[in-house]
């Protein structure tokens, strides 16, 4: 998959034209009227300015051609509204969107002109004020000059930053490849997770505000005494309205998603496996310099910092005399802080490694993930409490990556399984919505916001930094990645020892999949080199030439790249294909044909072989790693003779289809179920 992203790289950069056509229209759309709500030009543009890091993309075509696109956006805008004047509130789409209409004029009346320049930067408004400029009568002139100063800054400030991250992973790609790859993943959850807070603030929200009064509207007309409490709950006078159904609704997603979690726990299920491919997965991600990123990260959510961040924070609560707020928050931590250990020794969890003692031993749900989210949640409910939505959305933008960070450096590290992680955060989230329903509604408390969220991160900053500083070289001893690795002799193997492998291969969400009919001791290469006169052949490697294939109907099957399968959170480590020369033409949409006009055939055997933590003892030969592989078959199918679409129709081999019983050194053993197992490499 890394090398289909590589030649999709390759691609964009060898088609600047097409690079070019797709900045300008996504930069048009975002500043057209309404519509611009929903267009994605952060990521498309930030996407854009990474390729021009990465040398793939010229900067100046991109950066001009980015440009004239949100002239001409907000040019549209501004002749609708020019044309349209007032009846475009009675003209449909915009009729549907008239709470985000009246906000737009409320804001270009209050800025003014500025409002032009200022509102392309200020999501929830952006699509709007150019055709309030227009509605209202602003010079054409006047506004073409700010509409161009906007668009450059603004072009500037979204194509920037994919730039410096291009140019980042570049040079990280230099060093490390895994660790560019870590990063990108890392950072792309970070950015989404960011921009659907902004999204839910920014969009959401004030749409919801014009479809909850339709609502209320619609409630207290009703005769219903549960429609009138409805109506009542629901009614912006309400001060714990909106507050109230958006904590309650919190409540009601993450209480039972961790009462699911804490039931699927147990030693033999789909969870318990999804989470161990999914430390397999991240283990093999892991490079010294993402190491130490990741132990800085989990170090800011170690207890003592947390605890000093806490302890300020409430101190300064009190000073001001908000007792009810530092009441709050002071329950709020110290019943985490009590639950956490007690749901671990409840559930009884073991971690992936071995690194703590008493409850701290036990793994669910992650300390860490539960306390950061409850602190970091709760302080950043008390700092926007109030506030406009921009403000709201900045300060949800800066907790966000500091909760998700920390949790994700727990997975990383392998101190937790992921769901230890989704679990503390779910709990987490409960308890912050818990406190933002009991106390959102309090306006008599002045507790100085700022100031409360420059106390914290300086508290953060000090005593985060001293820990790092003290503590740095011992934790990551602590963490650095060990492989456990089963060792046995070769005669334990071949008496008993390959049963403790698994059956079957093992999905990323924790599912059985084919059976795994193969284990072998010693080198990939040497299996290649063993069934290669049997007719399999290295499968193709993925790239935009072998992944045209797909979109053409006279794709020979050996041909095609092997779609992508991982075991325990693995790539496949080998992968030979062999052309299935006994079937025929495809079973639906017809086949391919041969030079005599007969069809050729339409399927082929695919053998995988991944790695495991066992091995074997060889004598002189030495420790010797054990592979596990499969061995399906795939038809082809070609509807319309326009694609080729390989899809598996037996996952077991029958036996003159089955090779690897023939390989010289190999033995047969019979699982329980009556399914059997090759075990080969015998003799190398």
């Amino acid at each position: 998959m890394t090398d289909l992203l590589n030649q999709l790289v390759a691609f964009i950069g060898e088609h600047p034209t097409l690079a070019n056509a797709v900045v300008f229209l996504i930069a048009m759309g975002e500043a057209l009227f309404i519509i611009g709500m929903v267009v994605p030009s952060t990521v498309v543009l930030v996407g854009a300015g990474t390729l021009v890091g990465l040398g793939k993309l010229d900067p100046w075509p991109i950066f001009i051609w980015t440009v004239l696109g949100a002239i001409a956006g907000d040019a549209i805008s501004y002749w609708i509204g020019h044309f349209y004047k007032d009846r475009i509130k009675a003209v449909w789409p915009f009729n549907r969107y008239r709470t985000l209409v009246d906000r737009g004029e409320a804001y270009f009346l209050r800025h003014g002109g500025k409002s032009v320049f200022i509102g392309r930067f200020v999501p929830g408004v952006k699509a709007i004020v150019p055709g309030i400029a227009g509605m209202v009568g602003m010079p054409a002139g006047r506004f073409t000059f700010i509409n161009v100063t906007s668009a450059i800054a603004w072009s500037i400030v979204h194509l920037g930053p994919g730039v410096i991250a291009g140019t980042a992973f570049s040079a990280l790609g230099e060093i490390s490849g895994r660790l560019a790859t870590m990063l990108g993943v890392f950072m792309v959850l970070l950015f989404l997770a960011v921009m659907i807070a902004r999204w839910m603030i920014l969009i959401v929200l004030p749409l919801y505000a014009g479809s909850r009064l339709r609502t209320v509207d619609w409630l207290a007309r009703r005769q219903h005494r549960a429609a009138k409490w409805l109506a009542r709950a629901l009614d912006p006078s309400h001060p714990r309205s909106a507050g109230m159904i958006l904590s309650a609704l919190a409540i009601i997603i993450t209480v039972p998603l961790f009462v699911a979690l804490a039931a699927a726990i147990s030693p033999d299920n789909g969870l318990n496996r999804a989470d161990t491919a999914i430390r397999n997965l991240f283990h093999d991600l892991r490079t010294p310099v993402g190491d130490d990123i990741m132990t800085f990260l989990t170090m800011l959510g170690d207890g003592v910092v947390t605890a000093c961040v806490a302890a300020v924070v409430v101190a300064y609560l009190f000073a001001r005399r908000a007792w009810r707020r530092a009441s709050g928050l002071l329950i709020a931590i110290a019943g985490a802080a009590v639950f956490v250990p007690l749901f671990k020794l409840l559930f009884h969890r073991e971690r992936p490694i071995d690194i703590y003692s008493g409850a701290d031993a036990l793994s669910f749900p992650s300390g860490h993930a539960t306390l950061t989210t409850v602190l970091y949640g709760i302080i950043a409910v008390l700092v926007a409490h109030d506030r406009s939505p921009l403000t709201k959305a900045g300060v949800f933008s800066i907790t966000v990556p500091l909760i998700g960070g920390v949790a994700f450096s727990r997975i990383y590290l392998g101190a937790h399984w992921m769901s230890d992680v989704v679990g503390g955060l779910a709990f987490g989230t409960a308890m912050v919505a818990a406190f933002a329903f009991v106390f959102g509604s309090i306006h008599n408390e002045k507790i100085g916001r700022w100031a409360l969220a420059g106390l914290a991160c300086v508290t953060l900053a000090t005593v985060g930094g001293l820990h790092v500083m003290r503590n740095f070289d011992r934790t990551a001893a602590m963490y650095r990645p060990a492989t456990p690795v089963v060792s046995m002799s070769a005669d334990d193997w071949l008496a008993d020892g390959w049963r403790q492998l698994p059956s079957h291969r093992i999905e990323l969400n924790g599912e059985r999949e084919e059976p795994l009919i193969l284990q072998w001791s010693g080198t990939p290469k040497a299996l290649a080199e063993a069934l290669a006169p049997a007719g399999y052949m290295p499968a193709q490697g993925w790239s935009l030439t072998t992944f045209a294939g797909f979109l053409t109907g006279q794709t020979a099957p050996e041909d095609l790249p092997a779609l992508p399968r991982v075991h325990n959170g693995r790539g496949a480590e080998l992968v030979l294909v062999r052309r299935d020369s006994d079937s025929k033409g495809p079973e639906s949409g017809g086949g391919d044909t041969g030079q005599d006009g007969e069809p050729a055939p339409g399927g082929r055997w695919v053998l995988r072989l991944w790695p495991t933590r066992y091995e074997v003892r060889r004598g002189e030969a030495g420790m010797q790693p054990i592979y596990v592989g499969s061995l399906i078959h795939e038809r082809i199918l070609r509807p319309l003779n326009e694609l080729s679409a390989p899809r598996t129709d037996r996952d077991l081999p029958e036996a003159k289809d089955n090779p690897l019983p023939g390989l010289p050194g190999t033995a047969l053993r019979s699982r329980r179920d009556g399914s059997g197992v090759v075990l080969g490499g015998l003799d190398r």
